[in-house]
């Protein structure tokens, strides 16, 4: 099934305090069997001031300076999201993320700062709420936690590459695939 992953990069937790620095996108098929990766999108997004968070800014280890010299005001990374949308046609596929409400926060955020409507409309598929509700059904085990790192190290997946937004989309990508086969195995 085709879906769009998404994820972004931030100078902290606040949408409204913070700003996204790199946004990342997939255009994926994911099923039980196959996971192609169709097209690939990586954006890093330039402000006036970034407000950051030091640890945020630590986890994803961005060089703001460098950044800034290297990337797109909030118009045109708008302008690069919804065409890269538009032109693999995914208006309507199923949108994926790692806790993909803190991504929609800072998206739609992003889009106001950029003077655009946010044209993200798919329906949402959360990794972490699957594993949660996979746990509390008792189908994974009850200790351990839901972050991306946790799920990639269950399933065998690759974290290298963690915090930057485009790798993050693949992380994802590949831990839904392993979330889907679990539930197939398992017939749940």
């Amino acid at each position: 099934m085709r879906h769009l992953v998404v994820d972004c990069e931030t100078t902290g937790l606040s949408h409204e305090k913070n700003k996204v620095l790199t946004v990342g996108m997939l255009h994926a098929n994911i099923d039980v069997d196959d996971l192609e990766i169709v097209d690939r999108e990586h954006i890093k997004v330039k402000h006036d001031e970034y407000n950051p968070s030091g640890i945020a800014l630590k986890i994803n280890r961005i060089n703001l300076a460098e950044h800034h010299e290297c990337s797109i005001y909030p118009k045109f990374a708008c302008e690069q999201i919804d065409d890269f949308i538009k032109s693999n046609c995914l208006m309507q596929a199923p949108v994926l993320g790692h806790n993909i409400q803190f991504d929609f926060r800072f998206l739609r955020a992003l889009h106001l700062q950029g003077g655009r409507n946010f044209g993200i409309e798919g329906e949402s598929v959360d990794t972490m709420r699957i594993w949660r509700a996979l746990r509390a059904r008792g189908h994974v085990p009850l200790e351990m936690k839901s972050s991306l790192k946790v799920l990639s190290k269950y399933f065998g997946v690759s974290y290298a590459g963690a915090h930057d937004a485009l790798e993050d989309c693949r992380i994802t990508a590949e831990v839904y695939q392993e979330l889907l086969r679990l539930i197939w195995d398992r017939k749940i």
